[in-house]
């Protein structure tokens, strides 16, 4: 099961941007019950273990989730909690064997909003980089942070709006409004640093820089 990032710290009290591959580019999802399981597990794991989901996106071989532990062992906790659970239960409707995912979960720790708000908009569009149907696309915190709650299947429950997303407005349509504009500047940038590259060098821009494929 996924383990705590070896040297990689954990810092109570800040959002970390988490991701957990499938292994071996395993894939974790091939119906929509599995990510209704998933998102369910998840909510067990964030409830038990007092961690906050600010942001989530599923998709087919990786998860990404913006989450705040409460104690240096709480996010090591409730990754275990929900991975464990999930990849036993797969398994075994499966009739397979061996490990779902990567053995280390990634986990970067975010110090500032400016991080925080390229982190939120890079999980939230993950799946429409990932060129996925618009009904996988669903599986992110997008809709609820446009405040377009009918577009999302992620729960309510499950999300904890960030301290810097609550700077955005006074209520939710302001926030909403304010959200939409800056995801419109995420997508203006990243098409501009796309054309800008060679066609076999393309890769999206991770929040901290480097490329992700």
């Amino acid at each position: 099961m996924p383990r705590r990032p070896r040297g990689e710290q954990i810092v109570p009290g800040l959002p970390h941007h988490v991701v957990l591959r499938g292994n071996n580019r395993r894939k974790l999802f091939s119906y929509e019950p599995e990510r209704t399981l998933f998102v369910a597990m998840l909510s067990d794991a964030i409830t038990l273990t007092g961690c906050k989901v600010h942001a989530v996106s599923l998709l087919l071989n990786h998860v990404h989730i913006l989450i705040t532990p409460p104690t240096g062992d709480a996010l090591s906790s409730c990754v275990h909690h929900f991975a464990h659970r999930y990849a036993r239960k797969r398994n075994r409707a499966r009739n397979g064997s061996g490990k779902l995912f990567e053995e280390r979960f990634l986990a970067k720790p975010i110090g500032d909003d400016a991080y925080l708000a390229t982190a939120t908009a890079y999980v939230d569009l993950n799946p429409e980089r990932a060129f996925v149907s618009a009904r996988a696309r669903a599986w992110s915190t997008l809709g609820w942070h446009c405040g377009q709650p009918e577009s999302t299947r992620i729960p309510r429950s499950l999300w904890t709006p960030s301290p810097w997303y609550l700077g955005l407005g006074a209520c939710d349509a302001s926030r909403g409004a304010a959200y939409l504009s800056w995801i419109a500047e995420c997508r203006e940038r990243d098409a501009v640093q796309q054309d800008a590259r060679p066609a076999d060098s393309r890769r999206l821009d991770r929040p901290d820089g480097s490329s992700a494929r």
